[in-house]
């Protein structure tokens, strides 16, 4: 007993005198039966969370989730049919320059959200009052698929695939609700979206075409107008960048005809303003290469995924970054077990570079393997790295807060994680000395541990055993935390 907490004592000393990062806060649901679905940030720091829950457990709704920067749940809205059979879906959520928040999702029946019946697209305002709620319907194919953004008058476009028997929809609501146009594909080419971007006066959605091996791209401006659209060679087109010079970046992947044993390659299609074809990058990472997301910052692009080795085996996390050239400036793997699918969910990038990724992965924890994991890279160096086997069980989205914040939505129980990146350069604050009290020892059933006041709200432990096993974990708020030491 008395060799545990000695060690439970040095990891908290070690957790913030060496600190990487700090969990600032993390909060799951009360509902552990909630799902965490899409995360958004507002101008004043506070977090967005959009969720909901499976229908075979019921009350499937749209849940909405405002988080202060100290970790304050502020409100939370739900939205429901009110229609027995019915049920909701959010896919996305956005907000605006005065901080109203806007979350698109999809109506459906049944207790699988393969059904569709409609889209609901909501705006509420800071306070959480809902100000107006659009549906658009009925839709056709299995799956609904729709995104939104928002241009520089807050106004609102709404992309979809399925409210035509196939192909891309676009319509734009004013900031009150007004429908400024609803427009489609005049030839159908998507059966579904995967991403879009809003760019000066363009609008580019992505998807694929029901077709194994073809995507698809198209755009228009934000009046409306069809610009163009092609067929994208490639298993799908996953997302989409478009340049300060209106070039568009489509995300695929293509069978390696030069090397079979690489099997599948990462390729970023590249078109000009005016929609010809005018080269592609490839990326070959000696396997199964999947891409998933991509972000251009400042020049860069960065790039999640997965491969699975030539030889067989399990997934491992390939994260890359290239300039608007196509050359790789770096890449980097994330694999923490052998014998375990690493599988990344998210990413964000800074200005200078810097990359934060979330996902699902090892290392293995007492039979877990599906792990929620967090970690930053510098130049394509692993900075840091945060697992968690009780909340989170996978990130799905991240967000950068202003300053060295980092907030991630994890999907189980809907929880939220606030980070401090005590790496980011001029950012963050020093690290403050932490001293604990901790008492009684020795200690037959509990243990107090009063943590004084911090920087910031919470501290991670770890209890190890006398051998060094990991035996528990969490984390310790201001003041007392009793710790049942009985099992131990």
């Amino acid at each position: 007993m008395r060799n545990t907490f000695l060690l439970l004592l040095a990891v908290l000393f070690a957790s913030e005198a060496q600190a990487q990062y700090t969990i600032d806060w993390s909060h799951p649901a009360a509902d552990t039966y909630k799902v965490g679905v899409m995360a958004a940030r507002d101008t004043s720091d506070n977090l967005i969370a959009v969720g909901t829950r499976y229908s075979y457990l019921g009350g499937a709704f749209i849940f909405t989730q405002k988080y202060d920067k100290d970790g304050i749940l502020l409100w939370e809205q739900v939205d429901a049919t009110g229609i027995a059979g019915l049920w909701e879906q959010p896919t996305w959520v956005t907000t605006s320059s005065t901080n109203d928040i806007y979350v698109t999702g999809y109506i459906y029946t049944g207790t699988s959200n393969i059904y569709p019946e409609s889209v609901v697209v909501l705006k509420y305002d800071p306070q959480g009052n809902l100000q107006w709620r659009h549906t658009m319907g009925p839709v056709f194919i299995y799956g609904v698929y729709v995104r939104c953004v928002l241009d520089a008058d807050d106004n609102l476009y709404v992309g979809v695939v399925g409210r035509t028997s196939g192909g891309f929809s676009l319509t734009k609501y004013d900031p009150s609700g007004n429908l400024l146009f609803d427009v489609s594909e005049a030839i159908p080419s998507a059966a579904n979206l995967t991403s879009m971007r809003l760019k000066d006066d363009r609008v580019v959605l992505v998807g694929g075409t029901g077709s194994p091996v073809r995507g698809t791209v198209a755009a228009w401006d934000t009046s409306g107008n069809f610009l163009w659209s092609h067929p994208v060679t490639g298993y799908g087109a996953q997302d989409v960048e478009v340049d300060d010079a209106l070039n568009t970046y489509v995300l695929t992947s293509y069978q390696n005809l030069i090397s079979p044993l690489s099997q599948r390659d990462v390729v970023i299609k590249k078109f000009d303003a005016a929609g010809d074809s005018t080269t592609q990058f490839v990326y070959d990472f000696n396997g199964t290469d999947q891409p998933a997301r991509m972000t251009l910052v400042n020049g860069r692009v960065t790039v999640i995924g997965w491969t699975v080795p030539s030889a067989g085996g399990y997934m491992d996390w390939t994260t890359f970054q290239t300039d608007l050239n196509g050359a790789v400036q770096w890449n980097a793997t994330y694999n923490a077990m052998l014998s375990n699918d690493e599988i990344p969910g998210w990413v964000v990038a800074r200005d200078n570079g810097d990359v934060y990724v979330t996902g699902k992965g090892g290392p293995l924890y007492q039979g877990q393997y599906r792990q929620y994991v967090t970690l930053k890279y510098s130049n394509g160096v692993q900075q840091w790295v945060h697992t968690d086997p009780y909340f989170g069980y996978e990130g799905v989205a991240c967000v950068l807060g202003k300053d060295s914040a980092l907030y991630v939505l994890g999907l189980g129980s809907m929880t939220v994680t606030r980070y401090i990146d005590d790496l980011s350069t001029g950012l963050a604050e020093p690290s403050a000395a932490v001293d604990p009290a901790v008492y009684p020892i020795p200690a037959n059933d509990r243990l107090i541990v009063h943590l004084p006041a911090l920087r910031s709200g919470s501290l991670p432990f770890v209890i190890h055993d006398p051998v060094g096993r990991a035996v528990r974990k969490g984390l310790l708020s201001v003041g007392d935390n009793p710790l049942d030491v009985q099992a131990l």
